[in-house]
């Protein structure tokens, strides 16, 4: 018997080993990547930690990996001078467009695995998918279609008539020749990174924002410069004050309506500041405004592109966030010139978005489900929100605090100063559970966490929550 453990522990180590070496051997993996953590490999391989823990030992003994204390096991940086493989994790490492930091990698991984509970993710649930009457308009898409080759890439001409009536809805006057479809609103900043901003431009944000944890502007060598945002207000004296002293190309970036991820609005009075503060020191302002029609309680002001007077603001949409992410449909309203720029970037770049999401949007927005779907959508996300807080009032109101959101998808939760975010996340991480930690959205400390009650069911907000909970007072029990 003990013969045969001892054979069935060196086979299981070996298998262990030989997976390792082809992944390096075909250059699947390359020097410098990190490997799975022993708990991953443990798991994946259904075996013992020891198992898993002698298998990296005789790789080191190989040279083919190596540890560094305190953040895991890597491939070797320096293979067998006879390797013909590059260094690809060298090669790449001063590349124009920087990797994610190492939590937005960890989250975006994590979020594709179906055991994991998405407690902070920001996409709506399947269930909240209208799939009975959007398949209506994927089937429409076969008599709509008649564009077979490339276009001039601003999108069909349909759906920007169909943005058109929208934006005029929300008291924003534009022609469809100062609309472009995009990509989802990511590929916007992009565009508008690369095709409006120069070399070394100061990109003014809020202190807590989306755009801190993406590389979007930094990669052409932009300067962050935070802004403060108090009690649903952004600091606009603080602003000028910025403005008046800066001598940099600038722009003024801002998520204005349930941002992401505190939730807050600016009042409408802000974003006239905003736009008189946009005309006076000729900034423009990216105003992201792709939460706008998931208002709960009531309408939100309307955006800052309706009070601009000198044509100044870039205003950003996007159907992702209301339909679903696989669609990868937004848009970008400004003036014409600018719009006939990014236009032609944008052809340069992949010659426009694929006809047929946008079609089928068309035809939904057309049909009047469009309408209907969000009449809907808002009343099953306002139960969510709702149930949502509950939980946190019953578990957590000793230890946290959190405003009710008018609207969006998230509830942006600050625990008390003793409470370790990141040991936190890492934890609950262990436990089946994703959150959004604090400190993605800000090169500032906090102590946040985003929740997303549109991302998962009940059962699993209270599972989540309670998790939450339960970690909490485990280290109560220790100190």
């Amino acid at each position: 018997m003990m013969r045969e453990s001892f054979l069935n522990e060196h086979y299981n180590y070996l298998k262990i080993v030989e997976y390792i070496e082809k992944k390096v051997n075909t250059g699947e993996w390359t020097a410098g990547r990190k490997l799975p953590s022993q708990r991953e490999l443990a798991k994946g391989f259904g075996m013992n930690r020891s198992t898993v823990i002698h298998a990296l030992e005789v790789l080191k003994d190989q040279e083919l990996i190596e540890s560094k204390a305190g953040s895991g096991t890597y491939v070797a940086s320096q293979l067998s001078p006879l390797s013909q493989q590059i260094n690809w994790n060298r090669y790449s490492k001063f590349s124009v467009h920087p990797s994610s930091n190492q939590a937005v990698k960890k989250i975006n991984t994590l979020e594709t695995h179906s055991n994991m509970i998405q407690l902070g993710k920001g996409e709506l649930h399947p269930d909240l998918f209208p799939k009975k009457d959007f398949q209506k308009s994927l089937r429409s898409v076969a008599d709509l279609y008649d564009a077979y080759g490339y276009n001039d890439g601003t999108g069909d001409n349909r759906l920007k008539t169909a943005v058109r009536s929208y934006l005029q809805e929300n008291g924003v006057q534009y022609s469809t020749n100062s609309i472009l479809i995009v990509s989802g609103a990511l590929q916007a900043l992009q565009l508008i990174s690369l095709g409006l901003l120069q070399y070394g431009s100061n990109v003014f944000a809020q202190q807590t924002s989306y755009i801190h944890s993406l590389h979007v502007f930094r990669t052409t060598g932009m300067q962050m410069k935070g802004i403060p945002f108090h009690n649903n207000t952004l600091d606009t004296s603080y602003l000028e004050k910025q403005l008046r002293s800066n001598k940099s190309p600038s722009i003024l970036y801002v998520n204005p309506t349930f941002h992401n991820p505190t939730t807050e609005t600016m009042p409408l009075e802000t974003k006239k500041e905003i736009a008189k503060l946009s005309k006076e020191y000729k900034i423009p302002v990216i105003e992201d405004d792709i939460f706008r029609d998931l208002w709960l309680d009531s309408t939100p002001p309307p955006p800052i592109a309706s009070v601009d007077t000198a044509g100044h603001t870039l205003l950003v949409g996007s159907f992702s966030k209301t339909i679903a992410l696989t669609l990868r449909i937004g848009w970008i309203a400004g003036p014409a010139d600018v719009i006939e720029k990014l236009s032609d970037l944008r052809m340069q770049l992949d010659y426009g978005s694929s006809y047929l999401p946008q079609l089928a949007i068309y035809d939904f927005i057309a049909s009047g489900n469009y309408e209907k779907h969000l009449q809907v959508l808002r009343e099953k996300l306002r139960q969510r929100r709702d149930y949502f807080i509950h939980l946190l009032e019953t578990h957590l109101q000793e230890v946290a605090q959190w405003n009710i959101p008018e609207g969006g998808l998230f509830i942006w939760v600050t625990f008390r100063e003793e409470i370790n975010i990141r040991k936190l996340w890492s934890q609950l991480i262990d436990n089946g559970i994703v959150v959004n930690p604090g400190f993605m959205y800000s090169p500032y400390p906090n102590q946040s966490i985003r929740l997303s009650y549109a991302s998962c069911t009940e059962e699993e907000m209270k599972k989540g929550v309670l998790s939450i909970k339960k970690i909490l007072q485990a280290w109560s029990l220790k100190t």
